[in-house]
């Protein structure tokens, strides 16, 4: 458990790659977070928020060639 939070740690791990997506220009920051990395379509978000634990799970999925893109747990105030 992270001492900061009741979020297992391995939940709070962000990975190098992910960390790319976040450089650059606005623009292109935007259209790499909603656009699949595989075939451009445009991504379908969905969100499940545990308030007994204050996170929301963000899961993001191409429905053109139907992977899971990323899935990210965020930590609510």
């Amino acid at each position: 458990m992270d001492e900061r939070s009741d979020i297992p740690v391995e939940e709070n791990n962000v990975d190098s790659d992910d960390l790319s997506l976040f450089f650059g220009a606005a623009k292109d920051v935007i259209a790499r977070y909603t656009h699949c990395g595989v075939c451009g379509a445009n991504l379908h978000f969905s969100y499940v928020t545990d308030f007994s634990r204050n996170v929301t799970q963000e899961t993001a999925r191409c429905p053109e060639c139907s992977t899971k893109i990323r899935q990210i747990i965020h930590r609510l105030q």
